[in-house]
């Protein structure tokens, strides 16, 4: 029996393009002149520079802008916050390196892709730049299978000679493998809209936030034959924060986001996504959701996932600090941050006394609220400490608690472990000292700090750290 015949046929625009489009004044969407020198060289053929997985353009009457498609495959301006292109329509000037807007007159239904750039530009580039218009194949009894539950609707077909090196085919109908150069071995595989370059946090993010549906899909072989099969189901149901939210109530925003953008990374052993981190991530949402031990608990306990701080000593004596890193980096999680308008009676009550008993009940509560279970906290008046745990793994936490309004925590230069006045079963009770000093024993205690910071510049937060020195 001969093998079924492939057709690849172009989808024609069915809606002309109005004036309202073209009127969009180009100047929305020009790039920072103090962030073109980031940018690479311009292709010698196409004139497109690139930061990343984003490709940008400069136009004859000056400027630059990112470019991207729309749902048609035009080219046209884009901004940082679409998926999708919006913005005047652009073509490349023959003979040069710049683009420049299509006159009116010019503007059609459809448009012709440019061979030349969709053989030189990258898989990242070609993704969200030059992207081919959909194909279809001829329907089968496989692809009608596949296609049967309305969980999947999108027609993520491609003609794969001139697109990405690595695809699969299910039913005759080809797909783009989420992949990338340094990818782990996993047994199974995701496909993804030929619309998207690599995956890094901000586009999942945005994806799953705006347009769900367009999140990459699990492929699965399927014994006797092994043939390919789409998991019909969304990987996702939510955001990557809104899990974080779910479990951390009270984080502050620049805090959910780090969390959340961190475990993306671990997950993946890079900024941008391939199949095992994927699945790493969903395997994690599960066990939460089942309540049940975390395979990666150190990419799910954002405790865990703190980088020790180092502790300096003066030159003037015993005395030593810690630094804390600003409460409102982005992009790197060196601590946690607590927002007090999220609990604000228990932030107005804990403003009025300076008692260290009530300075560990209001951590202790703080702390049960977003998830840990605290030991009962002793009723000795110094150095205040808590003891807890996460359901999900057997780590356990000591964290010693202060209150700072400067940027730093100064340490006692007086530290024996073993004087009355510090030791850890007046510090913590006969039963939480013998959790630490078990867990100490077994090598599965994290040693922290955590207080207040009210200082002028910054808004009031209850931070934690990590500095993984010793009690013992």
């Amino acid at each position: 029996m001969p093998p079924p015949t492939i057709h690849i046929a172009e989808i024609a625009s069915q809606t002309a393009l109005g004036d309202t489009t073209l009127s969009i004044p180009l100047d929305r969407y020009y790039l920072s002149p103090e962030l073109v020198p980031m940018l690479s060289d311009p292709d010698p053929t196409s004139g497109i520079r690139t930061f990343r997985t984003r490709t940008y353009v400069e136009l004859a009457e000056g400027g630059t802008v990112l470019l991207g498609r729309d749902a048609e495959q035009n080219f046209r301006a884009r901004l940082s916050t679409e998926l999708v292109a919006s913005g005047p329509r652009l073509e490349q000037v023959q003979g040069s390196l710049l683009w420049r807007l299509i006159p009116q007159r010019d503007v059609t239904h459809g448009s012709d892709l440019n061979p030349v750039m969709l053989h030189r530009l990258s898989d990242d580039e070609s993704a969200e730049a030059v992207a081919p218009k959909r194909a279809r194949a001829t329907t089968s009894q496989n692809e009608a299978a596949t296609q049967s539950t309305s969980a999947f609707t999108k027609q993520w077909g491609i003609d794969p000679r001139f697109t990405v090196r690595e695809y699969i085919t299910l039913g005759n109908v080809h797909y783009k493998v989420l992949t990338r150069i340094d990818a782990r071995q996993y047994p199974g595989a995701y496909i993804q809209s030929p619309m998207h370059p690599a995956y890094d946090f901000d586009l999942l993010e945005a994806i799953l936030r705006h347009t769900p549906d367009e999140q990459p899909r699990s492929v699965t072989r399927v014994p006797p034959d092994n043939h390919w099969e789409i998991d019909t189901r969304l990987p996702f149901e939510k955001p990557l924060t809104t899990y974080v939210r779910e479990d951390f109530p009270e984080v502050t925003t620049v805090t959910l986001e780090n969390i959340a953008r961190r475990q993306f990374e671990l997950a993946n052993a890079s900024p941008f996504a391939d199949a095992a981190g994927l699945n790493a991530l969903q395997q994690m949402i599960d066990s939460r959701n089942n309540a049940t031990p975390s395979p990666h608990p150190q990419w799910t306990d954002p405790l865990l996932m703190l980088p020790i701080l180092p502790t300096s000593s003066s030159s003037r004596g015993t005395a030593r600090a810690i630094a804390l890193p600003a409460p409102s980096a982005t992009g790197t999680l060196d601590r946690l941050d607590f927002d007090p308008l999220r609990f604000q009676r228990h932030w107005l009550y804990f403003l009025t006394t300076y008692s260290p008993v009530d300075f560990k009940r209001f951590m202790a509560g703080l702390l049960a609220r977003n998830g840990y279970t605290v030991m009962e906290p002793s009723s000795f008046s110094s150095f205040p400490a808590l003891v807890f745990q996460r359901a999900g793994h057997d780590y356990v936490f000591f964290m010693s608690l202060h209150r700072t309004r400067i940027p730093k925590i100064s340490l006692p230069s007086y530290t024996d472990p073993n004087t009355a006045g510090i030791l850890l079963e007046n510090q913590l009770g006969e039963a939480a000292a013998k959790v630490v000093r078990d867990a100490h024993a077994a090598n599965k205690i994290v040693w922290l700090k955590g207080g207040s910071e009210i200082h002028p510049g910054i808004a009031d937060t209850v931070f934690i750290i990590r500095d993984d020195n010793a009690r013992l």
